[in-house]
């Protein structure tokens, strides 16, 4: 009855669970399948920084549009409008683009993971 190799562990904490989870050593392993594609890795990345440089500007621009609003030259807040738009359009483009490329990346390394374990368990033996 008092079996010691059968005492439960505590549970763990939130924070040892979190401490757990922000290591990325793990993730090593994906590389042998991400690296086929390491032309659509980068053109994720090439994406990502481009909307991000995008995103930091479109504040800018749309200040610019708030500042001059009270301006008695229109064709200059049209302008400048006209940038926060054109900015907006550039910023929606790219999202979509990287979303496109990260989730088309994320599909095929998730294929050639399930197609190695696949072929894994069909090659093993049916006898213990």
């Amino acid at each position: 009855m008092d079996d010691p190799s059968h005492v439960s562990m505590p549970p763990k904490s939130a924070s040892e669970e979190r401490d757990k989870s922000k290591k990325i050593g793990a993730l090593r392993a994906l590389w042998p399948f991400m690296l086929p594609y390491w032309t659509l890795m980068v053109a994720a990345i090439a994406a990502l920084v481009g909307t991000a440089i995008i995103s930091l500007t479109l504040p800018l621009a749309v200040r610019r549009v708030v500042d001059n609003f009270g301006t008695e030259d229109a064709a200059i807040l049209d302008l400048y409008f006209l940038a926060a738009i054109g900015i907006a359009g550039v910023l929606a483009l790219g999202t979509g683009l990287r979303y496109a490329l990260v989730t088309r990346l994320g599909e095929r390394v998730v294929a050639d993971i399930r197609k190695a374990v696949f072929n894994r368990v069909i090659g093993m033996s049916q006898f213990l």
